[in-house]
């Protein structure tokens, strides 16, 4: 009896030390994401006494603020509402983006006390914390300009940090005018205007991929660099007859030769002769099928080859087909690993909060992700890339900016310094032609300038654009404007 009474007893007490701790996990875990999930009816019930937080770019620009108005109520108004609506989103039925995920940040009040013994007796505004984003207005315009009319996305960041620069997506919509556009808004279905192509778009990569998979071999066996193929154009493997593009027959080739020209053929060859466990291994390093940490909303890119895959699908995923899966996001930070001496970096949009007396909170610190390759491998990455620029199928981004002395006075009332580069840049990158089910190709290009020193990544995906070189162009004035106004 007294046996019965200690195990019933231990088991109750097992039960309640398990829902203690699931208590504090939903408390000190799971509440920020409960807090900013956008089925949460709170997030639609705006404090009506607070004026919410304004939203700034990295230079101090505007781009989101309370505007009183008549009746004393305020009213939420977005600047350059097209470029940004993917990355802060709106508060009307309901939130998104950065709206959503840092509404708590938002409504916080500092010195709250303070605040509301002005606003009893002088009628001033209680005011929630700003916030400072990573993102350059600059860049983020001419990503957007870049784009057009042209479904897709552009990604841009600090390789050493995961600092997000520019995020722009395509097909996109006015924050302003959510509320009155609401019922097309989400029944666009051939357009998606709500859907962040950036974070939450997944593509077949093409022969972006080969980044991955020469990782892959080179990590195997480093004299793999110098194997060698003779490229007819096509060539059969199993069932599947595979093509460089354009049929194109690239004739002898090695490693830096095939990666400077894409070859298919010789990744196809290459994936086959490392296998699918190589393969996976890179890919899993590289953070494929894993959490990225970011606060908005994401796809997890998804990289499903298995270790008894048959070669037909080795081969296709080898040159960045079959399967796999990628979002714009990933491929730029993919990219800023590279550049980054194999380290990869959680990539974040929000810089810091800023109290209305303009104190300084909640400054966001780097994250590494991890080590997705060697510093040495990296190194052999970075001149295969070096190489599709100098002499293979990307020599159209390569840029030159010229350094300059400006008088004119920073915030901190000091004189700007000479540029802190001038003269040709040297650009690593890699083109891609993605094979799509549902249409014409998609084109990608990736790319990190300087190529020694590198400041910035970039990631460009076009819908149906065909070649990937046709998404160079606009890499290329990203990464000249950034680098251009770096002072020294």
């Amino acid at each position: 009896m007294r046996s019965s009474i200690k195990k019933i007893f231990w088991l109750y007490a097992l039960m309640f030390l398990l829902l203690i701790g699931y208590l504090l996990k939903l408390s000190l875990y799971d509440s920020h994401s409960f807090v900013s999930n956008p089925y949460n009816p709170r997030l639609s019930q705006s404090n009506e006494g607070i004026k919410r937080g304004s939203i700034y770019d990295a230079n101090g620009d505007v781009i989101a603020e309370d505007v009183k108005q008549e009746d004393g109520t305020f009213k939420r108004v977005y600047t350059n509402a097209k470029y940004y609506a993917h990355v802060v989103g709106y508060t009307v039925k309901g939130k998104a983006g950065v709206e959503s995920k840092y509404n708590f940040r938002l409504e916080t009040i500092s010195n709250e006390f303070i605040q509301r013994l002005g606003n009893f007796f002088m009628g001033t505004d209680i005011e929630g914390n700003s916030l400072v984003l990573t993102i350059d207005n600059r860049l983020q315009e001419i990503a957007g300009e870049q784009l057009g009319n042209q479904r897709g996305s552009i990604v841009a960041m600090e390789p050493s940090t995961g600092k997000i620069l520019a995020m722009v997506s395509n097909p996109t919509f006015d924050s302003n005018t959510v509320a009155e556009n609401w019922e097309s808004l989400n029944s666009d279905e051939e357009n998606s205007p709500l859907l962040n192509r950036a974070t939450q778009g997944l593509y077949p990569p093409g022969s972006v991929f080969k980044i991955v998979t020469a990782a892959a071999a080179l990590q195997t066996d480093s004299s793999l660099n110098e194997y060698e193929i003779d490229c007819e154009g096509e060539e059969r493997f199993g069932n599947n007859i595979i093509h460089c593009y354009d049929g194109t027959a690239h004739g002898n080739v090695k490693m830096d030769s095939a990666f400077a020209k894409s070859c298919n053929i010789y990744f196809s060859e290459l994936g086959v002769k490392i296998g699918a466990d190589k393969l996976i291994s890179a890919a899993s390093a590289f953070g494929f099928n894993k959490d990225i940490g970011l606060a908005l909303e994401y796809s997890k890119s998804s990289f499903p080859l298995t270790e008894n895959a048959e070669e037909t699908e080795i081969v296709e995923t080898a040159f960045g087909q079959g399967r796999t899966l990628v979002t714009p996001l990933f491929m730029a930070m993919i990219t800023s690993a590279v550049a980054n001496n194999g380290i990869m970096m959680q990539p974040y949009v929000v810089d810091h909060s800023l109290t209305p007396s303009g104190g300084v909170r909640n400054r966001t610190i780097p994250v590494k992700l991890n080590q997705a390759v060697s510093p040495e491998l990296a190194e052999s990455l970075k001149e295969l890339m070096i190489g599709v620029v100098e002499n293979g199928t990307a020599t159209r981004a390569a840029f030159s900016v010229s350094g300059k002395v400006s008088s004119e006075n920073n915030i901190s009332g000091a004189s700007a310094g000479k540029a802190a580069y001038s003269g040709e840049i040297q650009v690593a990158g890699k083109t891609g032609t993605a094979e799509n089910p549902q249409g014409d190709d998609h084109a990608w290009f990736v790319a990190f300038a300087p190529a020694d020193e590198p400041k910035i990544a970039v990631a460009v995906l076009l819908e149906n654009a065909g070649k990937g070189s046709n998404a160079i162009p606009a890499a290329r004035e990203i990464m000249k404007e950034y680098i251009q106004n770096l002072e020294g």
